[in-house]
């Protein structure tokens, strides 16, 4: 991998949310940070990197991100915002009714008809780096457009930064590719937050996933 690190700001251009905590009624968002995996196949789709497909991939985390010719940070704010609960529906009877095994799960869980979620308003910052690669001379753009969250509807602004000089790793990620990094914060299982290392130091790490 190129020994590039590339500080970067992404900026919400329309609301996000995750399915990343059950919560009564609902699921909740983590709002002050987004996972490096969403920021790496967001970037993937807008390079034209994804294959289309019309099901969904067995999920190999390790070498869809080995296949990708640069690696990321996890994003982050100093100042999470969340908008109001929204009020969802999952229509799935539409078209011939639930089978039975759904029909036993259908009123709870990310199975039920009406659920709340709360989204990452607009116009919040991130910060994080992106290491390998640089998409923006490669695009020949100063800017790019990524999707992320449930159903890639939300929209992520992504600019060079280069006052940014310290970014935090995921340890799960680096667990992938059998690295073992400190925690600082366990979010999930799949995110799991390391204390924020200087871009020569996080580039350091990220070149050891492969």
């Amino acid at each position: 991998m190129n020994n590039i690190s590339i500080g970067i700001t992404a900026e919400t251009l329309t609301p996000f949310c995750y399915h990343s905590l059950m919560v009564q009624n609902g699921t909740a968002t983590l709002p002050e940070l987004i996972g490096d995996r969403a920021i790496a196949f967001g970037l993937a789709a807008t390079l034209g990197m994804l294959q289309a497909n019309v099901t969904l991939p067995k999920k190999d985390y390790r070498n869809h991100l080995k296949a990708m010719p640069y690696r990321t940070s996890v994003f982050t704010t100093d100042a999470p915002k969340l908008l109001p609960p929204l009020i969802r529906r999952l229509n799935l009877d539409e078209d011939g009714g639930y089978p039975q095994y759904i029909q036993k799960v259908v009123k709870s869980g990310n199975l039920a008809t009406y659920f709340q979620t709360q989204e990452v308003p607009h116009g919040q910052r991130f910060k994080g780096a992106i290491f390998g690669f640089d998409p923006f001379t490669e695009m020949d753009q100063k800017e790019l457009v990524i999707r992320i969250g449930l159903h890639r509807n939300g929209m992520l602004l992504l600019k060079p930064d280069n006052t940014i000089n310290h970014v935090c790793l995921n340890a799960a990620t680096a667990a992938l590719f059998k690295q073992e990094l400190p925690v600082k914060r366990y979010c999930l299982h799949s995110l799991q937050i390391t204390p924020e290392y200087t871009l020569a130091n996080a580039w350091q790490k990220v070149n050891q996933w492969h």
